[in-house]
Protein backbone atom coordinates (compact mmCIF):
# COMPACT_ATOMS: atom_id res chain seq x y z
CA UNK A 1 0.00 0.00 0.00
CA UNK A 2 1.21 3.24 -0.95
CA UNK A 3 1.17 6.06 1.97
CA UNK A 4 2.60 8.53 -0.13
CA UNK A 5 1.64 11.75 -2.22
CA UNK A 6 2.43 13.15 -5.30
CA UNK A 7 3.63 16.11 -3.83
CA UNK A 8 6.38 15.21 -0.73
CA UNK A 9 7.84 18.74 -1.57
CA UNK A 10 5.95 20.47 0.17
CA UNK A 11 5.75 21.72 3.70
CA UNK A 12 3.52 19.41 6.11
CA UNK A 13 1.32 20.73 7.91
CA UNK A 14 1.52 21.58 12.32
CA UNK A 15 -0.90 19.35 14.43
CA UNK A 16 -2.01 19.87 17.77
CA UNK A 17 -4.58 18.16 20.48
CA UNK A 18 -7.06 20.47 22.85
CA UNK A 19 -9.18 18.30 25.09
CA UNK A 20 -12.45 19.56 24.97
CA UNK A 21 -13.89 17.90 27.85
CA UNK A 22 -14.52 14.10 29.01
CA UNK A 23 -17.34 11.72 29.01
CA UNK A 24 -18.28 9.02 30.97
CA UNK A 25 -18.87 5.45 29.13
CA UNK A 26 -20.70 2.34 30.15
CA UNK A 27 -18.34 -0.29 29.47
CA UNK A 28 -21.31 -2.59 27.92
CA UNK A 29 -21.79 0.30 25.28
CA UNK A 30 -18.04 -0.32 23.63
CA UNK A 31 -17.51 -3.83 24.27
CA UNK A 32 -19.34 -6.92 23.47
CA UNK A 33 -18.06 -8.45 26.40
CA UNK A 34 -18.20 -5.53 28.84
CA UNK A 35 -20.21 -5.44 32.56
CA UNK A 36 -23.57 -5.22 31.88
CA UNK A 37 -23.99 -2.60 34.91
CA UNK A 38 -24.44 0.85 32.96
CA UNK A 39 -24.04 2.79 36.14
CA UNK A 40 -21.27 1.27 37.94
CA UNK A 41 -19.23 0.06 35.33
CA UNK A 42 -18.54 3.00 33.38
CA UNK A 43 -14.98 4.99 32.29
CA UNK A 44 -13.98 8.22 31.64
CA UNK A 45 -13.39 8.91 27.93
CA UNK A 46 -11.57 12.44 26.38
CA UNK A 47 -13.29 13.93 23.99
CA UNK A 48 -10.45 15.30 21.60
CA UNK A 49 -10.04 17.93 18.80
CA UNK A 50 -7.45 19.20 16.65
CA UNK A 51 -5.51 22.09 15.52
CA UNK A 52 -4.12 22.05 11.99
CA UNK A 53 -1.40 24.97 10.62
CA UNK A 54 -1.06 24.95 7.57
CA UNK A 55 2.55 25.97 6.13
CA UNK A 56 0.63 29.20 4.34
CA UNK A 57 -0.82 30.24 7.78
CA UNK A 58 -4.38 28.74 7.47
CA UNK A 59 -5.99 27.34 10.58
CA UNK A 60 -7.89 24.39 10.74
CA UNK A 61 -10.09 22.61 13.37
CA UNK A 62 -10.80 19.11 13.03
CA UNK A 63 -14.16 18.61 14.99
CA UNK A 64 -15.11 21.75 17.98
CA UNK A 65 -15.64 18.52 20.67
CA UNK A 66 -18.22 19.61 23.27
CA UNK A 67 -20.66 22.81 24.47
CA UNK A 68 -19.75 23.44 27.84
CA UNK A 69 -23.06 24.70 28.10
CA UNK A 70 -25.19 21.67 28.24
CA UNK A 71 -28.46 23.27 27.91
CA UNK A 72 -27.85 23.81 24.05
CA UNK A 73 -28.30 20.16 23.49
CA UNK A 74 -31.00 18.48 21.88
CA UNK A 75 -33.18 16.96 24.51
CA UNK A 76 -32.69 13.29 22.95
CA UNK A 77 -28.98 14.32 23.43
CA UNK A 78 -29.59 15.60 27.23
CA UNK A 79 -31.66 11.93 28.72
CA UNK A 80 -28.35 10.11 27.75
CA UNK A 81 -26.46 12.55 30.34
CA UNK A 82 -27.19 10.49 33.29
CA UNK A 83 -24.95 8.23 31.81
CA UNK A 84 -22.13 10.33 30.12
CA UNK A 85 -21.93 12.73 32.76
CA UNK A 86 -20.36 15.14 30.56
CA UNK A 87 -17.22 17.10 32.20
CA UNK A 88 -16.46 20.80 30.46
CA UNK A 89 -14.32 23.57 32.43
CA UNK A 90 -13.51 24.79 28.91
CA UNK A 91 -14.35 24.85 25.72
CA UNK A 92 -11.82 24.63 22.32
CA UNK A 93 -12.31 28.96 22.41
CA UNK A 94 -11.06 28.53 25.80
CA UNK A 95 -8.38 26.03 24.79
CA UNK A 96 -7.32 28.10 22.04
CA UNK A 97 -6.57 31.13 23.93
CA UNK A 98 -4.07 29.71 25.64
CA UNK A 99 -1.94 29.21 22.85
CA UNK A 100 -0.43 31.51 19.66
CA UNK A 101 -3.92 30.38 17.63
CA UNK A 102 -6.71 32.55 19.15
CA UNK A 103 -10.75 31.47 17.43
CA UNK A 104 -10.79 34.26 15.70
CA UNK A 105 -7.51 32.95 13.94
CA UNK A 106 -9.51 29.65 12.41
CA UNK A 107 -10.29 29.66 9.06
CA UNK A 108 -12.06 26.47 8.50
CA UNK A 109 -13.54 23.68 10.89
CA UNK A 110 -14.12 20.32 9.51
CA UNK A 111 -16.68 18.32 11.42
CA UNK A 112 -15.41 13.90 11.37
CA UNK A 113 -19.66 13.59 11.95
CA UNK A 114 -22.08 15.68 13.64
CA UNK A 115 -22.16 14.13 17.09
CA UNK A 116 -23.05 16.86 20.19
CA UNK A 117 -19.77 15.70 21.48
CA UNK A 118 -17.94 16.46 17.86
CA UNK A 119 -20.15 20.11 16.78
CA UNK A 120 -19.52 22.00 19.95
CA UNK A 121 -20.78 25.82 19.73
CA UNK A 122 -20.30 26.62 16.02
CA UNK A 123 -21.69 30.56 16.46
CA UNK A 124 -18.40 31.12 18.29
CA UNK A 125 -16.80 30.94 15.14
CA UNK A 126 -19.13 33.43 12.98
CA UNK A 127 -15.92 33.97 9.41
CA UNK A 128 -15.20 30.08 9.47
CA UNK A 129 -16.01 27.69 6.89
CA UNK A 130 -17.92 24.89 8.22
CA UNK A 131 -17.24 21.66 6.31
CA UNK A 132 -19.09 17.95 6.71
CA UNK A 133 -18.52 14.98 4.82
CA UNK A 134 -20.96 13.38 1.92
CA UNK A 135 -23.99 12.68 3.06
CA UNK A 136 -23.94 14.36 6.69
CA UNK A 137 -26.82 17.30 5.89
CA UNK A 138 -29.35 14.39 4.54
CA UNK A 139 -29.49 12.50 7.57
CA UNK A 140 -29.26 15.39 10.30
CA UNK A 141 -31.23 18.40 8.50
CA UNK A 142 -32.49 20.34 9.69
CA UNK A 143 -31.66 19.27 13.20
CA UNK A 144 -32.56 20.80 16.77
CA UNK A 145 -33.98 23.13 17.67
CA UNK A 146 -36.30 23.40 14.22
CA UNK A 147 -37.28 19.62 14.87
CA UNK A 148 -37.71 19.17 18.50
CA UNK A 149 -36.66 15.43 18.12
CA UNK A 150 -33.74 15.44 16.52
CA UNK A 151 -30.46 13.91 18.28
CA UNK A 152 -28.50 16.64 16.07
CA UNK A 153 -27.96 20.40 16.78
CA UNK A 154 -28.73 22.23 13.44
CA UNK A 155 -26.84 25.10 14.17
CA UNK A 156 -24.13 24.02 11.78
CA UNK A 157 -26.49 23.09 8.87
CA UNK A 158 -27.33 26.95 9.06
CA UNK A 159 -24.25 28.46 9.13
CA UNK A 160 -23.32 30.63 6.51
CA UNK A 161 -20.44 29.03 5.89
CA UNK A 162 -21.21 25.58 5.61
CA UNK A 163 -20.26 23.34 2.76
CA UNK A 164 -20.75 19.65 2.17
CA UNK A 165 -18.25 17.67 0.69
CA UNK A 166 -19.42 16.00 -2.52
CA UNK A 167 -18.61 12.89 -3.96
CA UNK A 168 -19.61 13.74 -7.66
CA UNK A 169 -18.08 17.52 -7.61
CA UNK A 170 -15.04 17.09 -5.43
CA UNK A 171 -12.16 15.37 -5.99
CA UNK A 172 -11.12 11.82 -4.41
CA UNK A 173 -8.22 9.97 -4.37
CA UNK A 174 -7.30 6.40 -3.03
CA UNK A 175 -5.14 6.79 0.00
CA UNK A 176 -2.76 4.02 1.08
CA UNK A 177 -5.67 1.21 2.16
CA UNK A 178 -8.64 3.97 1.91
CA UNK A 179 -10.55 3.80 -1.54
CA UNK A 180 -11.45 7.77 -1.20
CA UNK A 181 -9.88 10.87 0.15
CA UNK A 182 -9.57 14.35 -0.30
CA UNK A 183 -6.77 16.46 -0.93
CA UNK A 184 -7.61 19.51 1.17
CA UNK A 185 -5.23 21.84 0.39
CA UNK A 186 -3.89 20.34 -2.95
CA UNK A 187 -0.48 19.72 -1.76
CA UNK A 188 -0.88 16.46 -0.40
CA UNK A 189 -0.28 17.56 3.22
CA UNK A 190 -4.05 16.55 4.65
CA UNK A 191 -6.43 14.62 3.54
CA UNK A 192 -10.16 14.18 4.44
CA UNK A 193 -10.95 10.26 4.58
CA UNK A 194 -13.72 8.47 3.80
CA UNK A 195 -14.37 6.59 6.86
CA UNK A 196 -17.27 5.36 6.92
CA UNK A 197 -19.41 3.55 9.47
CA UNK A 198 -20.18 5.13 12.56
CA UNK A 199 -22.13 8.19 11.19
CA UNK A 200 -23.41 9.55 7.89
CA UNK A 201 -20.37 11.39 6.51
CA UNK A 202 -17.95 10.39 8.85
CA UNK A 203 -14.72 11.61 7.97
CA UNK A 204 -11.09 11.31 9.39
CA UNK A 205 -7.73 13.08 8.62
CA UNK A 206 -4.38 12.36 7.76
CA UNK A 207 -1.81 14.89 7.93
CA UNK A 208 1.65 14.25 7.32
CA UNK A 209 3.95 15.89 9.85
CA UNK A 210 7.15 15.11 8.35
CA UNK A 211 9.46 13.04 6.52
CA UNK A 212 7.35 9.61 6.35
CA UNK A 213 5.36 10.67 9.41
CA UNK A 214 1.62 11.06 9.26
CA UNK A 215 -0.87 11.76 11.93
CA UNK A 216 -4.45 10.30 10.96
CA UNK A 217 -7.41 11.31 13.44
CA UNK A 218 -9.94 8.02 13.45
CA UNK A 219 -12.65 10.73 15.07
CA UNK A 220 -15.41 8.27 16.23
CA UNK A 221 -14.08 4.88 13.78
CA UNK A 222 -14.26 3.60 17.25
CA UNK A 223 -14.15 4.75 20.98
CA UNK A 224 -11.44 2.81 22.27
CA UNK A 225 -7.74 1.38 21.31
CA UNK A 226 -8.70 -2.14 22.18
CA UNK A 227 -11.24 -2.35 19.69
CA UNK A 228 -9.04 -0.83 17.00
CA UNK A 229 -6.00 -3.35 17.81
CA UNK A 230 -8.54 -6.36 17.87
CA UNK A 231 -7.81 -7.43 21.20
CA UNK A 232 -11.31 -7.14 22.36
CA UNK A 233 -14.72 -7.04 20.68
CA UNK A 234 -17.14 -4.29 19.87
CA UNK A 235 -20.16 -4.02 21.00
CA UNK A 236 -23.09 -4.87 19.04
CA UNK A 237 -26.12 -5.18 20.93
CA UNK A 238 -25.87 -2.15 23.07
CA UNK A 239 -25.46 1.19 23.16
CA UNK A 240 -26.40 4.74 24.26
CA UNK A 241 -30.32 5.20 24.81
CA UNK A 242 -32.72 4.26 21.83
CA UNK A 243 -29.66 2.28 20.09
CA UNK A 244 -28.14 -1.35 19.91
CA UNK A 245 -24.77 0.03 18.85
CA UNK A 246 -22.37 3.07 18.81
CA UNK A 247 -22.15 2.76 15.12
CA UNK A 248 -25.07 3.01 12.53
CA UNK A 249 -23.29 0.58 9.95
CA UNK A 250 -21.74 -2.04 12.66
CA UNK A 251 -20.55 -3.97 9.49
CA UNK A 252 -18.90 -1.05 7.45
CA UNK A 253 -17.39 0.53 10.82
CA UNK A 254 -16.23 -3.03 11.47
CA UNK A 255 -14.03 -2.76 7.87
CA UNK A 256 -13.35 0.87 8.61
CA UNK A 257 -11.59 0.51 11.98
CA UNK A 258 -9.46 -2.96 10.09
CA UNK A 259 -8.43 -0.49 7.45
CA UNK A 260 -7.16 1.96 10.19
CA UNK A 261 -5.61 -0.97 11.66
CA UNK A 262 -3.65 -1.88 8.64
CA UNK A 263 -1.88 1.90 8.49
CA UNK A 264 -1.80 1.95 12.52
CA UNK A 265 0.73 -0.90 12.80
CA UNK A 266 3.27 0.87 10.31
CA UNK A 267 6.04 2.82 11.50
CA UNK A 268 4.68 5.91 9.46
CA UNK A 269 1.13 6.69 11.52
CA UNK A 270 0.19 7.08 14.27
CA UNK A 271 -4.35 6.99 14.95
CA UNK A 272 -5.57 9.05 17.75
CA UNK A 273 -9.26 8.72 18.40
CA UNK A 274 -11.13 11.38 19.04
CA UNK A 275 -11.82 9.50 22.81
CA UNK A 276 -9.08 7.34 23.62
CA UNK A 277 -8.52 7.37 26.89
CA UNK A 278 -4.73 5.79 26.40
CA UNK A 279 -3.57 9.46 24.75
CA UNK A 280 -4.91 11.09 28.12
CA UNK A 281 -1.62 12.42 30.26
CA UNK A 282 0.44 10.86 27.31
CA UNK A 283 0.19 12.52 24.36
CA UNK A 284 1.40 16.65 24.44
CA UNK A 285 -2.15 19.11 23.95
CA UNK A 286 -1.95 22.55 22.40
CA UNK A 287 -0.09 24.80 22.51
CA UNK A 288 2.81 21.21 22.19
CA UNK A 289 3.09 20.21 18.79
CA UNK A 290 2.58 16.38 17.98
CA UNK A 291 4.92 16.98 15.09
CA UNK A 292 7.45 14.64 15.45
CA UNK A 293 6.09 12.01 17.41
CA UNK A 294 7.56 9.24 15.98
CA UNK A 295 10.96 10.24 17.61
CA UNK A 296 9.33 11.46 20.80
CA UNK A 297 9.08 9.98 24.47
CA UNK A 298 5.57 10.08 24.48
CA UNK A 299 5.04 7.97 21.30
CA UNK A 300 7.03 5.29 23.20
CA UNK A 301 5.09 5.58 26.37
CA UNK A 302 1.78 5.07 24.97
CA UNK A 303 3.06 2.11 22.90
CA UNK A 304 4.37 0.70 26.20
CA UNK A 305 0.93 1.13 27.48
CA UNK A 306 -0.93 -0.30 24.66
CA UNK A 307 1.97 -3.60 25.40
CA UNK A 308 0.78 -3.56 28.99
CA UNK A 309 -2.76 -3.30 28.72
CA UNK A 310 -2.75 -6.20 25.58
CA UNK A 311 -0.69 -8.36 27.23
CA UNK A 312 -3.24 -7.73 30.34
CA UNK A 313 -6.07 -9.30 28.42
Amino acid sequence: MAFTTENTSSPPVEVFALATGQLHHPDRWLFEDGNEDLMTARNVYPDYSFLIRHASGKCILFDLGLDKNLDNYPEAIKKSFSYTSPIIHEDIVDLLGKGPVPSSAIDTVIFSHLHFDHVGDCTKFPNAAMITGPGSCQAAFPGYPTDQNSPFGGLVLVHPGYRELSFENDSWRPFGPFERAHDFFGDGSLFLVDAPGHASGHLGAAARTGPDEWVFMGGDTCHHRAILMGTRPMSLTMGPPDTSCFHRDPATAQKTIELIRSIEVTEKFQVLLAHDSYLSGIMPEYPISLNGWKGSQWKRNLDALVAKETAAK
